[in-house]
């Protein structure tokens, strides 16, 4: 898949000059960070291989007959698709460009970057660390410029053990929900148990979507199928020690957790005890062992009980906190939001941090009749805005 992220910028641009002006250092100084990161510049030649042949990535530029605010005001997630040179469900991730970028310009004086990146070389950790030194070339010049590591597949080879997200055209969509501070602060409490005092935003807010998706998909199927709910995370932090946040590629493994079909998905205390238990449990694998290719080969065959579509229900949920995209400044100011977009990819969630840092933005990607009832879950709606105008 590409991985899609849009940044909105709020007037930026005055007249015919401003806009060329913005573009031309844009592409400049785009061009400038595929010298440090040039594996993005070449192609796929085999699964685990790519040729860097200097292709090049590919840049649009296009013009908004409306203000960005008309996208503020009322947020529609396939809508978004539009602010993207590549749909997220494209075959061209793993055959052509490696990185896309459009530029769209409002008419109020606002823009939108959207960027789409390959997967197979591109997780959330190296998307960051490329955008932080596309805005220091842009800012500061390329002394300033962070450099990446591309040792990875040194430390964790390719691994052929994900597989790969499935998609159903026509017949899935996502929907965006917005848990603001306050009612974070009462699931969390309803979280809490003896086992979990304390569960993090995060917890909170995934096992009540495990919950509601679970539930939608035992009624629609008339009976419970295990569930597992996979959390996505990053390798690098880890690690012991941890390794830097400038080692490019694919550093990511799976924390699965199974729902049982006689175990109670109904009780939030359950489903939060289980999911904390994961993490614990790689914190702890990590700690004693530290980074080796044993060892991390090991931990990613959990991630083989993602499998069997017709025995469960899969659900992969991956956070992007801790990330700086709200922090993505080319000289002309933060963005005032950071989005994804719709996709028609079966059982994925996003976490996104809300601009405050203090909300949560759920993106869920789910079958539509499974999408038709969580979008109607009271419990799910008594903590959370279904597609709510950006604040």
């Amino acid at each position: 898949m590409y991985v899609p992220l849009i940044l909105f910028y709020p007037h930026v641009n005055n007249g015919v000059e401003e806009v060329e002006k913005k573009t031309q250092l844009l592409k400049k100084t785009l061009s400038e960070t595929l010298t440090l990161f040039y594996p993005l510049a070449g192609r796929i030649k085999t699964h685990d291989c790519i040729f860097c042949n200097d292709e090049g990535v590919k840049f649009f530029k296009a013009q908004a007959n409306f203000s960005l605010s008309k996208i503020l005001e009322k947020p529609n997630t396939y809508f978004l698709r539009k602010f993207l040179a590549a749909e997220p469900e494209s075959i061209q991730a793993r055959t052509g460009a490696l990185l896309l970028v459009k530029v769209t310009f409002f008419q109020c004086g606002g823009m939108a970057i959207g960027i789409s990146s390959s997967h197979k070389i591109v997780d959330a950790s190296t998307l960051s660390a490329f955008l932080k030194s596309w805005t220091s070339m842009a800012v500061f010049g390329s002394e300033h410029a962070l450099v990446p590591e591309f040792n990875a597949a040194e430390l964790l080879p390719p691994s052929d053990d994900f597989q790969p997200l499935e998609k159903i055209p026509g017949k899935c969509r996502t929907s965006r929900f917005v848990f603001y501070p306050k009612k974070l602060a009462s699931l969390k409490y309803n979280s809490s148990s003896e086992a979990v005092k304390n569960p993090s935003k995060i917890e909170a807010v995934s096992l009540i979507i495990w919950k509601s998706v679970a539930r939608a998909s035992r009624s629609n199927k008339g009976f419970m199928k295990t569930s597992v709910f996979g959390q996505i995370f990053n390798i690098r932090a880890r690690t012991s020690p941890p390794l830097s946040d400038n080692v490019a590629g694919n550093f990511i493994g799976i924390i699965p957790e199974k729902l049982d079909e006689n175990e109670n998905g109904d009780d939030l205390k359950v489903l939060v005890a289980k999911l904390r238990k994961g993490i614990e449990e790689v914190k702890e694998f990590y700690g004693k062992r530290g980074l080796d290719v044993e060892g991390v080969q090991a931990m990613l065959k959990c991630g083989e009980m993602i499998r069997n579509e017709e025995m469960q229900d899969n659900y992969y949920c991956s956070s992007w906190f801790g990330f700086p995209f709200y922090e993505v400044d080319f000289g002309w100011g933060k963005p005032i939001w950071v989005s994804m977009c719709g996709m028609t990819f079966k059982n994925v969630i996003f976490l996104l941090p809300t601009r405050d840092g203090n909300g949560i933005e759920a993106w869920l990607s789910l079958t539509d009749e499974d999408m038709d009832l969580v979008e109607t879950d009271q419990e799910l709606l008594d903590f959370a805005c279904l597609e709510p105008s950006v604040a």
